[in-house]
């Protein structure tokens, strides 16, 4: 070991360098699973959104409401079961306030009772999470509740009104007065109808949009914990260069150690 004292700064720092590089693959493997987890919720909300526009365009074309309500019934309680999902650290789009769900609500009746649009309803903060991903880079991964869902909410709110008698007063005020999707729908209602599809449509693709910067932070850290492996592989190596024992040079050179002793004995 007479050559390792050349080595020892570079070793301890090769030492401190691979713990830190450990523990960004650890927690960035804990990033991975809650990119994961949004992913399914936004597909979620995407999916139901989709399934409310197809359920008023089919309800205009055919001019009945049969089955309309309990869709919308149905994607509310959709929406707030993601809007309030949850993983091991609390709610997943409640900001750093995890520990409450984000959405205060138990039913739509509730969601009616709200204001107009319902920005009462949510309790996330305004912090995003932001993680430090490897030693030069860190990355914003939170999303928010209100961020997310207000425009969805706001949409189920108006259909879910009018299908009450009505008329909602948020943007753009509709005109009246509301039938409650009798059957066959009334010319306001048809009228009603009409006029939510651009915001159901606009909607949708606002929640894409969410989708696709969550995929873009996927594909970010896919990219990182490939470097980080390969970074943790290479220090690894510098590592066992300074302290580990080649056996078969410490064995020849100990078998010629032994055979000088022996001859050295001998002499005496």
């Amino acid at each position: 070991y007479k050559d390792i004292h050349m080595d020892v700064t570079n070793l301890a720092g090769s030492k401190s360098l691979l713990s830190r590089l450990e523990q960004y693959e650890a927690n960035n493997g804990k990033i991975m699973s809650r990119l994961a987890q949004y992913d399914q919720a936004l597909a979620g909300m995407e999916n139901t959104g989709g399934d409310v526009l197809s359920a008023v365009m089919s309800a205009i074309n055919s001019s009945s409401p049969q089955g309309l309500t309990g869709t919308i019934e149905g994607a509310f309680e959709t929406v707030l079961n993601f809007l309030n999902s949850q993983n091991t650290e609390g709610y997943l789009f409640g900001g750093s306030n995890n520990d409450e769900p984000p959405v205060d609500l138990a039913t739509i009746n509730d969601l009616m009772a709200a204001a107009e649009p319902p920005t009462d309803i949510f309790r996330n903060n305004d912090l995003k999470a932001t993680v430090r991903i490897d030693e030069n880079r860190t990355l914003e991964v939170g999303m928010l509740a209100d961020e997310i869902g207000l425009e969805i909410m706001t949409s189920l709110q108006r259909l879910a009104l009018w299908a009450n008698g009505v008329v909602p007063t948020s943007a753009p005020v509709p005109v009246g007065p509301s039938n409650s999707f009798g059957s066959p729908l009334s010319q306001e209602d048809q009228d009603f109808l009409v006029g939510e599809i651009a915001n159901l449509e606009t909607m949708i693709d606002n929640i894409a949009g969410f989708r696709g910067e969550n995929g873009l932070n996927q594909k970010t850290m896919d990219d990182t914990m490939e470097s980080l492996e390969l970074q943790i592989d290479q220090t690894k190596v510098f590592i066992s260069n300074i302290e580990d024992v080649d056996a078969a040079e410490a064995i020849a050179n100990l078998t010629q150690r032994e055979l000088a002793l022996e001859v050295s004995y001998n002499v005496l």
